[in-house]
């Protein structure tokens, strides 16, 4: 619980050196807060997925251990969950992974604008794949893992920040020059 309040604590100043940076650069004021927004977004993504980190001396990350907490086959983690777990439980896992990086592909865009249509992309797969590796680092560099590094994770993520992005692709120009 208190890392959760160092993590939130962190991302609140961090969110407070962003606005104080916008207002001297003349952005506007909305976009400041949309920038503010988004760094209290990825602050909370980071308590939900690290968060609590869970230390033991009396575990020993040998080989076999690692390997199963990482799930490299596409599908497998999300086929077992539907078989053992029943339709709700996978339901809301699946949806909360999509859900989770949806205001990602809202919301940079907005906060670092007219960039390459390929750089949303890569940062999209490149955020997702942080978080599942951090899980697992963390996991070998603490000696346990509480957490499974998963391809579906991954998968679920990247198709959560996509469909965020394709919202923001039909949001008139109008509205996008106003957040600039």
């Amino acid at each position: 619980m208190i890392s959760e309040i160092y993590a939130v604590i962190s991302g609140i100043v961090i969110m407070t050196i962003v606005l104080i940076i916008n207002y001297r650069k003349k952005v506007t004021l909305l976009h400041a807060v949309l920038t503010a927004l988004f760094i209290l977004y990825i602050t909370g993504v980071i308590c939900v997925t690290l968060f609590p980190i869970n230390y033991s001396d009396k575990v020993s990350p040998g080989f076999n251990i690692m390997i199963d907490k990482l799930k490299l086959i596409p599908f497998e983690v999300i086929t077992k969950m539907f078989t053992q777990f029943g339709l709700f439980v996978s339901l809301v896992q699946v949806g909360g992974n999509i859900l989770m990086t949806f205001p990602l592909g809202v919301m940079l865009p907005f906060v670092m604008p007219d960039r390459k249509k390929i750089f949303y992309p890569l940062c999209f797969l490149m955020f997702t794949f942080a978080i599942e590796a951090t899980q697992f680092l963390l996991g070998y560099v603490l000696n346990t893992f509480y957490r499974t590094a998963d391809i579906d994770d991954i998968i679920l993520n990247f198709t959560g920040a996509m469909l965020g992005y394709l919202l923001y692709k039909i949001i008139p120009d109008k509205i996008k020059q106003k957040l600039k």
